[in-house]
């Protein structure tokens, strides 16, 4: 099997036990896919990390040049301005008055997301011109939020149309900074200091988490 088909069949067993875990995540019933879907995915990323010639750059974790540093602040900024729109649309205060584990806990899910879809699946479907990886990248990282949300254990409904949307615009957004600005660093920052904003003061996970 050729590298390059390799690569797309860890992107796609990436993709697609994220989807399935996605799905089984609210059903304890599903305990046993939702597992095995989760180490279908993982060993994907792993396997593609080990066959790559350079890990690094797949995953977006240099290209970081002190010249650039000037966009980080612009990134909290952004993630932050979003945060507060998505409190506003919630009808919550429009800052955290108070800071809980969810700080951690949001800024790591966030940090693990963009690790995955803007740097493995992004990286990986780079050698196909950047429109493809930056269209993939987002395309697959919305699918999976979605999946979050079409067997919820709770009488909560998301727009699920609005959050595909949302999500996919805001992953073209992220896949164009890592390309643009050459770091996974960016797409981070900004997703970090949304989920920060959004989350910091809840005091028990969401139940789409």
């Amino acid at each position: 099997m050729s590298q390059d088909r390799s690569g797309l069949v860890n992107i796609a067993a990436l993709a697609a036990g994220m989807v399935v875990f996605g799905l089984c995540a609210h059903r304890e019933i599903l305990i046993i896919p939702r597992i095995a879907a989760l180490a279908v995915a993982s060993l994907a990323v792993v396997r593609g990390i080990t066959m790559s010639r350079e890990p690094r750059s797949l995953l977006g974790f240099c290209g970081f040049y002190s010249r650039r540093a000037i966009f980080v602040p612009l990134c909290i900024v952004l993630g932050v301005g979003l945060g507060i729109y998505y409190r506003y649309r919630q009808g919550r205060p429009l800052l955290p008055d108070a800071l809980t584990y969810m700080c951690f806990v949001s800024a790591a899910i966030g940090l693990c997301e963009e690790v995955i879809y803007r740097g493995f699946v992004q990286g990986g479907l780079r050698r196909y011109g950047v429109v493809v990886a930056v269209l993939g990248g987002a395309a697959a990282h919305t699918v999976y939020k979605c999946s979050l949300f079409v067997l919820p254990d709770s009488s909560v409904r998301a727009d699920i149309l609005w959050l595909g949307i949302a999500t996919f615009a805001t992953g073209i957004l992220f896949g164009v900074m890592r390309e643009r600005w050459g770091s996974l660093l960016f797409p981070v920052v900004f997703h970090v200091a949304f989920d920060v904003t959004a989350y910091a003061d809840v005091q028990t996970l969401p139940w789409w988490l």
